[in-house]
């Protein structure tokens, strides 16, 4: 699941009010506004926070963390795309600061957490799918970077509402358009970790019981749905790496 590190003195879970879109927002697409508010979102908990507060009070965008500047360049570029052809825009290049958030040890509970929902509001909105460029790199980098969560521990609850991201954010994979390009390596990693979550859940709060165990019911029929796919393998194998219809 990663590594969790304990430290003190970090703020509870807790999410501020998202930046508002610019004046201009109206004239873009929904898209472009939501990655902007979900951006505002992260920022805002790191803006709370003890240690990622005093990045923003130097002034220089250079003194700035590699985190903060990432989200930064994001959004002077979301508006940017052409809106009309989101297909045509690889995900990597919206979804990479987060991930790299959720990667980081150095984050709070807090910010990994708003940091997960945004992955998962972005996948639920179907915008990524298997004739979406680069998509099979993407949906693997949200695997790989979820399963490899890292953030600092300081009280049972914030733990729990992380995990419960966790899973949330993994189902959504599964059930996303571009599931067909995952690998079997990355299904059983998938659902491998939300496994373990399930045994270590039985220490801890009902709701992550709960969750945890209908998320892996969820799981086993999302696999057993494409049972009917079994035979369609000629595009099974693809450079070597086989995916999800293989895997059932």
């Amino acid at each position: 699941m990663g590594r969790l590190k304990l430290q003190t003195g970090i703020n509870s879970i807790e999410e501020e009010e998202p930046e508002e879109c610019d004046a201009a927002c109206p004239n873009r697409t929904t898209l472009s506004c939501m990655i902007n508010s979900e951006i505002g979102a992260v920022l805002a908990v790191m803006r709370r926070n003890v240690r990622w507060g005093s990045r923003y009070m130097s002034g220089d965008d250079h003194l700035e963390h590699s985190l903060i500047q990432s989200f930064k360049a994001l959004r002077r570029q979301i508006f940017s795309w052409n809106h009309h052809q989101w297909q045509a825009i690889n995900p990597t290049l919206y979804l990479q600061p987060f991930l790299d958030v959720i990667r980081s040890d150095e984050t709070s509970a807090a910010i990994t957490g708003v940091s997960l929902s945004s992955v998962y509001k972005i996948l639920t909105l179907d915008v990524i799918d298997h004739n979406t460029v680069n998509v099979e790199e993407a949906i693997h980098l949200v695997v790989d970077a979820v399963t490899s969560c890292r953030f600092e521990v300081t009280d049972t609850t914030s733990e729990e509402v992380v995990l419960i991201k966790i899973l949330q954010v993994l189902l959504a994979c599964m059930k996303s358009k571009a599931s067909v390009m995952l690998s079997n390596q990355h299904v059983c990693t998938i659902v491998n970790t939300c496994f373990r979550i399930v045994h270590q859940a039985g220490n801890k709060g009902e709701s992550l019981q709960q969750i945890s165990r209908y998320t892996m019911h969820e799981l086993v029929r999302c696999i057993f749905s494409h049972l009917q796919d079994v035979d369609n393998t000629d595009h099974a194998l693809v450079n070597g790496n086989s995916n999800l219809k293989q895997e059932v």
